[in-house]
């Protein structure tokens, strides 16, 4: 997939004369739906425009690249993961952290797993962004900083990586692990 020039712009001419201030939330949603049933690949500035039932040209109206509009969508499932974190991890202390923290992994991997495909598609292209990446620290700090309200930082820190980790190499198995697999891992 090319991140770094996706013009949404292909030289024809758009018939789009009045933007409604909802067609960027529609556009983000419809590029995370792809994104959830396609991978970022399937991400183009006209299958995004269909998705969102927008005429041609909607999205170069609202972004200014396929990254720009990448980015957004990894704010989106940024946010929807942190949500779940602390609502998981609320009321948890040090002798339950392991295993909430399992359940959530669990959750993530099975009923959010399209979620969590697109959330490591993205941290991914850290590896090769300087915007992807900071968007990747920011994700993985959120992790340790939940932790660490609950352990001593060094402890969180070991945590969150393991269970980072441990994560995106389920992703990759055809069976899932139980919640007791997961455990057993994260308190290597």
């Amino acid at each position: 997939m090319a991140v770094a020039g996706w013009p949404l712009d292909t030289g024809r001419c758009h018939a789009v004369s009045v933007i409604d201030p909802e067609w960027r939330e529609r556009l983000v949603h419809a590029a995370v739906r792809l994104a959830q049933h396609g991978g970022l690949a399937s991400i183009t500035a006209e299958t995004v425009t269909a998705e969102a039932g927008l005429p041609p040209g909607a999205a170069a109206e609202h972004f200014d690249s396929v990254p720009a509009l990448l980015l957004e969508v990894g704010a989106r499932v940024l946010r929807l993961r942190t949500d779940t974190l602390r609502e998981w991890l609320d009321g948890t202390g040090p002798e339950n952290v392991v295993a909430r923290l399992a359940e959530l992994i669990h959750h993530q991997l099975t009923e959010q797993r399209a979620t969590s495909v697109v959330a490591y598609e993205l941290y991914a292209l850290g590896t090769r962004h300087e915007e992807f990446r900071q968007a990747s620290r920011v994700a993985n700090a959120r992790l340790r900083e939940r932790l660490a309200e609950i352990l001593p930082p060094a402890e969180a820190a070991r945590l969150a990586a393991a269970a980072d980790g441990f994560q995106l190499q389920c992703l990759f198995e055809v069976e899932t692990p139980t919640v007791e697999q997961i455990q057993w891992v994260l308190r290597g």
